[in-house]
């Protein structure tokens, strides 16, 4: 009866160090894609799977100090609304935002970016560039 009783316990005890044991991986996808490249400005888009309903951080890199950025997202496969993207910046020359995109029937769903640069010498510069997310 005794070794019953301690074998239940052990037992117990396994199951519930395995349980304990089982979280989910922490790991994050560090890999990113560029989406716009000049001598000027430089921006990119992580993780580079641009996978939907996951938190993507966008970058926006210049030469010259910025003193604002606003930008957008629209479906370019399918409507999809419109997605602000919020810009802040880091330094006076590199600037992030996080954003998040809606899963549709397009597992590939294509993308239209707008990205308005105004920078503190008052010059702007408008980016529009297309890219495709993901379902993971």
């Amino acid at each position: 009866m005794l070794k019953a009783r301690q074998l239940r316990w052990v037992s117990l005890l396994f199951l519930l160090s395995c349980q304990l044991g089982c979280q989910p991986s922490q790991h994050t996808d560090q890999s990113e894609l560029l989406l716009y490249d000049s001598t000027a400005e430089r921006l990119t888009i992580s993780p580079a799977t641009v996978p939907v309903e996951s938190l993507l951080t966008m970058q926006l890199q210049a030469l010259a100090a910025i003193a604002d950025i606003s930008a957008e997202v629209t479906g370019d496969s399918m409507y999809m609304g419109r997605v602000p993207v919020r810009f802040d910046p880091l330094t006076d020359n590199l600037w992030q935002a996080e954003f998040l995109l809606g899963a549709c029937t397009d597992p590939n769903m294509r993308w239209r970016l707008m990205v308005k640069i105004r920078y503190q010498d008052g010059r702007e510069v408008l980016i529009h560039q297309t890219f495709q997310s993901s379902w993971r």
